[in-house]
């Protein structure tokens, strides 16, 4: 079945990405014969479609920053892949596979040292801005660290769409291998 096909509101909900449907369906070829793979990525398209039309509308589609390579909706992905393939994956391969999706541009900065103080403060300001636009949307609850010159920087998020979606499907066994 074609994306395009897929019938669910795109006014507020966003497809997987091309990375994630590309990682999705390599590994549907390691597990299962030519013969069934097309099947079997249509199960997990059509699981998507459905876990999709009973979920939150106010996530913002592509407006939202949290909505690309490895967000909200690749997670869903995954874990549509995971349902459907149960019998044949493993918590230990979606964690590769969101690590794959997800890591890519923090290993783009390999170059940074991000305890120089020229860093720390970017990186910071950077926190800082995702908090705001956090905020804006309401789908995230992120907690930044004060600013100290001589410490360390953190974040955490204390509340995640993704998070809501795996309790409301009895998927939380997943969420260590997306977090």
């Amino acid at each position: 079945m074609k994306d395009k096909d897929l019938q669910f509101d795109r006014s507020c909900h966003v497809l997987y990405t091309k990375a994630c449907k590309k990682e999705i369906r390599a590994r549907i070829a390691l597990h299962y014969p030519p013969a069934e793979r097309e099947a079997v990525w249509e199960r997990v398209q059509l699981k998507y479609v459905e876990f999709l039309s009973d979920w939150r509308t106010d996530l913002g589609g592509k407006k939202n920053f949290h909505n690309g390579k490895g967000g909200n909706y690749d997670c869903i992905a995954l874990m549509t892949y995971y349902v459907v393939c149960r019998e044949v994956t493993s918590l230990a391969e979606i964690e590769e596979m969101e690590g794959n999706l997800f890591l890519g541009a923090f290993r783009k900065m390999k170059f940074a040292d991000c305890n120089k103080p020229f860093f720390k403060r970017l990186m910071y300001k950077a926190f800082g801005n995702a908090k705001r636009l956090c905020d804006r949307w309401g789908d995230f609850k992120m907690n930044v660290a004060p600013y100290e010159a001589g410490k360390p920087i953190s974040y955490e998020f204390t509340e995640c769409p993704t998070a809501e979606f795996a309790k409301k499907h009895g998927l939380t066994e997943v969420m260590p291998a997306l977090c």
